[in-house]
């Protein structure tokens, strides 16, 4: 039997985007979609909104989706800076809850990468993500443990520690 789901309610940060095909095997899901053409979206730098397009390009998004591995294959516009003071020219537009920066993850892929590394770090942690269809090494968890923010503490009389 089959049922149609909205791909929107199970993966709601697609819902800003045009979802242009998926296909579906035992091992991986992968997504096609592309940011819609027409919308402005505000400079990083100066925060003027722009929908000049440059070009696009494929951003690839790594997910996990009802026990499978899912790639989202994102076309994302780089854009022009319309500012001629700005010191970007050009600038890519960002997919809340879908792309971040200089990542190739997925926000909620990276709170999970985190939550793992936090309690399991190393071989461990990269094994049980291996069971949760996403391959990290023991060293990429033990980058991600460094690189999160390490809680303030209260201390006694003296001062704050960390």
């Amino acid at each position: 039997m089959l049922c149609d789901v909205e791909l929107g309610l199970l993966l709601p940060q697609l819902a800003t985007v045009q979802v242009d095909g998926g296909q579906a095997s035992v091992e991986l899901i992968r997504i096609v979609a592309s940011t819609r053409v027409g919308t402005s979206v505000a400079c990083p730098s100066c925060g003027l909104a722009s929908d000049w397009e440059h070009s696009r390009y494929v951003r690839h998004a790594d997910e996990a989706v009802g026990g499978r591995a899912a790639v989202i294959d994102l076309s994302v516009r780089r854009l022009y800076c319309q500012n001629p003071h700005c010191p970007k020219q050009t600038f890519v537009e960002q997919i809340d809850g879908l792309t971040v920066r200089y990542q190739r993850r997925t926000p909620a892929l990276q709170r999970v990468l985190e939550a793992v590394a936090v309690h399991l770090a190393g071989k461990a942690g990269a094994r049980l993500l291996l069971v949760l269809h996403q391959v990290v090494s023991w060293s990429a968890l033990l980058s991600c443990l460094m690189a999160l923010a390490v809680p303030w503490t209260a201390h006694t009389p003296g001062g704050w520690r960390r």
